[in-house]
């Protein structure tokens, strides 16, 4: 028997983005049948249409989505790393420790500058007062308290000192002009490398300035070349004057000093003539007592205690000045450096025979 084809069966489709026709069984609503309506039908209520319409998104606002998706990705995967490094970081520093390390490293300190001095134990002192060292480069040093001579300089005291001692390393912690004598600390071997401790303390002096005679060099180590009227200055003056030095004051060093300016020595610019102006320092001047000689009232003797830097010839010419005359320096002694006097320093003479006996 033979079947009576019927009438073909069809397979409705709708059209899909690209204009292909998509199943009716998958897409009911959006199929073949239902792409035409008659004329008299009425209009779908809101609720059916939204129903069968399909609404995407505007692409502005799926880029802002992935973008703030990508960005929280992108923060926690920075936490989660952290606490990673963090983690692992307290491992290596050993039990203990735990969160306490973890905020000391977030909040570190700024390092502490610590100099080679500050930590240096104390050298070894050698003075009238204390023996003298078994070896002077020992592992801490030597420093020794000198009386320096009239005519030497301080370079002169360590050199000659360097070739007894047989130290390479030999520095001292203050210079005293050729014509000063006093005290003179010196440090030997691994000494020097304190030997800022020692620089920076307070000096004491005592001397003697000459009213009415000035010279270049403002010591008596060259000739006077002015002369001003003295005879009217009255001893309360005096005393004013030195008064009105003491506290912190600005003071021009003298041309003739071994500052160095362009790298060389103003006395080696003042020798050939050269004049150069130099700059004022801050300086302090802790006791200035000061009287006129019984012998000779030209003479004015005196006793300063002053801070590193101050220049004795300076304050003489700058007094000379201020009095209404001039002045000029005729003897110096440094009696002491901080708690170091002159008292307990040895006369090279002597220190060199103490070597010589047996204390190489």
């Amino acid at each position: 028997m033979t079947a009576t084809p019927g009438p073909p069966t069809t397979t409705s489709t709708a059209p899909s983005a690209g204009g292909a026709l998509l199943p009716r069984r998958y897409f009911p609503d959006q199929s073949l049948d239902n792409a035409f309506v008659p004329a008299d039908a009425s209009p779908p209520s809101s609720d059916a249409a939204d129903k069968g319409l399909v609404f995407f998104d505007d692409d502005d606002n799926n880029k802002e989505a992935e973008v703030k998706k990508k960005k929280d990705g992108e923060d926690r995967g920075e936490v989660l790393e952290r606490k990673v490094e963090d983690f692992f970081r307290s491992l290596k520093k050993g039990p203990g420790h735990g969160e306490a390390n973890v905020m000391k490293a977030k909040k570190k300190e700024p390092p502490q500058v610590r100099h080679e001095a500050d930590e240096w134990p104390q050298p070894h002192l050698a003075s009238r007062r204390t023996e003298l060292p078994p070896r002077w480069n020992g592992p801490t040093g030597t420093v020794v308290l000198i009386d320096k001579p009239k005519g030497w300089t301080s370079f002169t005291v360590c050199g000659k000192l360097r070739r007894l001692v047989n130290v390479q390393k030999v520095g001292h912690a203050g210079t005293l002009d050729p014509m000063a004598t006093g005290l003179l600390i010196v440090c030997v071997g691994k000494a020097t490398k304190v030997v800022d401790r020692y620089q920076g303390m307070v000096k004491g002096y005592s001397g003697v300035f000459r009213l009415g005679e000035a010279t270049s060099t403002w010591d008596a180590d060259s000739p006077v070349i002015q002369r001003e009227p003295w005879e009217h200055i009255k001893d309360e003056d005096i005393r004013k004057v030195a008064a009105s030095f003491r506290g912190e004051i600005w003071q021009v060093p003298p041309m003739f000093s071994a500052i160095k300016v362009g790298g060389e020595k103003m006395y080696d610019k003042a020798r050939r003539g050269e004049t150069v102006e130099l700059s004022p320092r801050r300086i302090s001047i802790h006791q200035f007592d000061i009287e006129r000689s019984l012998e000779d009232r030209q003479n004015l003797i005196f006793r300063v205690i002053c801070s590193k830097g101050t220049y004795i010839r300076s304050l003489c010419a700058d007094l000379g000045k201020a009095l209404g005359s001039c002045a000029h320096l005729t003897a110096l002694r440094r009696d002491s450096i901080g708690d170091f006097s002159v008292n307990d320093a040895w006369s090279f003479a002597e220190l060199e025979e103490q070597i010589t006996k047996g204390y190489l």
